[in-house]
């Protein structure tokens, strides 16, 4: 889109009054966030047993709302949860039988990136997305020492896991100049569990991610070079977000990029900086 261009777009500012969506980038709060996870080990016949740990978490959650401070539609846009230390266990799985195991690099994360999830209502600061593909990912190292089956190791790689769909519900709260959202994630997966070539039983897991993220609301969605002030700087660094199909420039939060969020961003642009 060339200048001409530009200033034909900007002549139709008095004719957009929707509100433009603010996409914010939230940094998960480890002292607040947590990874809780139950391991089970299923040897059938055999018996089993499960062990859990819980560690801190580290990540971020993208998402946009329509109007932060007075929200009635959120979009999801990606986030990433990450341990900040080592999950251990430990099990007695059958009679004479013991197994132990450390879950190293683990993370809980988006299965679907560039795939925006919702709109979805948010009502009294409450929102659900229905079905949200999660993926996990870390290397649970196994050794195992099992009564007349024999002793060995394996890694299991959770990355290898199929995702699944599982609800993502939350809160956003507004504090000063500060967005902060709460949500949870539960989520199940299994693996085979081979000795000597055979499938001996699985590897069942069971967790639940409890997420406190944090963003910094702007003080002007259309003020995207973030200098304070609206200009033909803030018009190039959409026109650019625009031709790039970045996030930022997705004012209508839909997923698509088209002239309704040309029209939301001068509509904002219009309305001026506070």
């Amino acid at each position: 889109m060339n200048a001409v261009c530009v200033m034909c777009v900007m002549g139709v500012v008095g004719l957009v009054g929707s509100a433009a969506g603010q996409q914010l980038d939230f940094a998960i709060d480890p002292a607040q966030s947590s990874l809780d996870l139950s391991i089970e080990i299923d040897l059938g016949g055999l018996g089993g047993d499960t062990d859990s740990d819980t560690t801190a978490l580290s990540g971020f959650i993208d998402a946009s709302f329509d109007d932060v401070e007075a929200a009635s539609q959120a979009s999801l846009h990606d986030f990433q949860a990450m341990m900040n230390s080592d999950l251990e266990y430990s099990w007695a799985p059958a009679i004479l039988s013991t197994a132990d195991a450390t879950l190293t690099g683990g993370l809980v994360e988006y299965a679907a990136p560039g795939i925006i999830q919702g709109p979805v209502a948010v009502v009294a600061g409450a929102f659900e997305f229905p079905a949200v593909p999660v993926q996990l990912a870390g290397t649970l190292s196994v050794n195992y020492d099992i009564f007349l089956v024999g002793t060995g190791s394996q890694v299991v790689d959770l990355s290898t896991l199929m995702p699944g769909d599982t609800a993502i519900g939350g809160t956003l709260s507004v504090d000063g100049g500060v967005a902060t959202i709460t949500n949870t994630i539960e989520f199940t997966g299994s693996q085979p569990l081979i000795v000597d070539g055979s499938e001996l039983g699985q590897v069942i897991f069971n967790g639940l991610a409890t997420m406190v993220a944090v963003a910094d609301i702007p003080s002007c969605a259309a003020d995207l070079n973030g200098d304070g002030s609206l200009n033909f700087l803030d018009v190039s660094a959409f026109l650019a977000a625009f031709g790039n199909q970045d996030p930022v420039a997705d004012f209508t939060m839909d997923g698509q990029y088209n002239f309704l969020d040309v029209s939301a961003f001068l509509a904002a642009f219009g309305n001026g900086c506070p």
